[in-house]
């Protein structure tokens, strides 16, 4: 039997619980209590990062959730974490550490070197493309920037945003103008993923309907119908039900729908182990359900959650670097024949500072209150897309 999409956290977990004290008795007990006739695949290098990776996108979310309640909430956790380790291959051995920690990693587990590697890893093992699924992820580096730079502000903002315009084939729209003069150089990271569903919904069966985006208001919203075979679950514990459906090809999208007043409570619990037991819970069961269609977009600033950094100036006698300013934007769009999502991290580095309520759903009902979702690829265990769906209309 083909090993469940999982193992490389497991994998990671039970190593990072034999040298350090981070995983408590009971996640280790479930760690090791998998199925049985399940095999774990191949180690691949990038494993060793999915864990730490994926902790940090949860404590971003929670970030996130707090300075904007009730609002959209997407990310690609995929792009700002692999733009951020990228760029520390740039930084000073007396930053790197400062930088790397700040996205998640324990140095003493991982060395440094080893980290770079397995980001390299997986940034060649994401891309694929075939008839129901694709998938793409590059950066570049946008050099010779500033006052004395050769061109204009506008001409480098225009490069930019033809970039990202091509490599996310325009989904993500205009692109802020937001480069500063005093910005020297630009790194850029894009994702972009069209995946079909292993079991589309019948465009036929699609009607309005209301989805309650709080307890007293609620939105008419195309709602998708769908009488099929699903992995779902209800979790006592956290007060949340969990809905896995499968994506053509190697990605597959988890929807958590937390009990009415036990949202907080499920963000608060958001941990790679609370996915490896919730894979160990769910159960393939016949689910007759309506499902929203939804297209939401959101732009962030992170900056201000990570760590000052200098990053080094290039050329001997050249003042270091710092990040001044990170821009991070994300689109998805849910119907019936798949999800299509797709995002870019603009990182750019100046020489100055940085600046300082429901009911669970069962199997014959309609998922029509705000839920989680949650995006990965299989064969690298990495997420690719987080966010919450408060208002499925954007």
């Amino acid at each position: 039997m083909e090993a469940p999409w999982w193992w490389p956290l497991v994998t990671v977990l039970v190593a990072r619980a034999h040298c350090v004290a981070l995983v408590d008795q009971e996640a280790s007990d479930l760690i090791h209590s998998g199925p049985q006739d399940s095999s774990p695949g191949p180690a691949l290098p990038c494993h060793k990062v999915s864990v730490s990776n994926i902790d940090f996108g949860f404590k971003l979310y929670r970030q996130l959730a707090v300075n904007a309640p009730g609002e959209n909430i997407l990310f690609s956790l995929v792009s700002i974490s692999l733009a951020l380790a990228m760029l520390s291959r740039g930084v000073p051995v007396a930053s790197r550490t400062k930088l790397l920690e700040g996205l998640g990693f324990n140095l003493t587990v991982v060395p440094e070197v080893e980290i770079q590697e397995d980001f390299w890893d997986l940034m060649l093992r994401l891309p694929g493309q075939g008839l129901r699924l694709l998938l793409t992820m590059a950066q570049r580096r946008f050099s010779g920037l500033g006052t004395r730079a050769n061109q204009s502000l506008e001409e480098a903002q225009k490069h930019m945003d033809k970039y990202i315009e091509k490599q996310t084939q325009g989904k993500l729209g205009a692109w802020e103008k937001d480069l500063s003069s005093e910005t020297t150089a630009v790194l850029v990271n894009h994702v972009l993923l069209r995946a079909e569903w292993m079991k589309p919904f019948d465009s036929r069966a699609t009607s309005p309907k209301e989805f309650f985006v709080g307890e007293h208001r609620a939105v008419w919203v195309p709602m998708m119908k769908e009488k099929a075979s699903h992995r779902f679950l209800h979790d006592p514990e956290l007060q949340c039900s969990v809905l896995q459906m499968d994506h053509a090809g190697n990605t597959t999208t988890f929807f958590i729908f937390p009990n009415r007043g036990k949202k907080r409570q499920l963000e608060d619990a958001l941990l790679p182990e609370t996915l490896i037991k919730w894979d160990s819970l769910l159960r393939t069961r016949e689910l007759d359900f309506h499902f929203p269609k939804f297209s939401i977009s959101r732009t962030y600033r992170p900056e201000m959650l990570l760590p000052q950094v200098t990053v080094g100036g290039g050329f001997p006698g050249q003042p270091g670097l710092n990040i001044s300013k990170v821009t991070h934007k994300a689109m998805m769009t849910l119907d019936e024949k798949g999800s299509e999502a797709a995002a870019a991290t603009s990182i750019q580095l100046t020489p100055r500072p940085h600046p300082d309520l429901d009911l669970p759903p069962s199997p014959g009902t309609e998922f029509s209150r705000p839920f989680l979702v949650m995006t990965f690829h299989m064969e690298t265990g990495s997420m690719l897309f987080l966010g919450k769906i408060v208002n499925p209309l954007g």
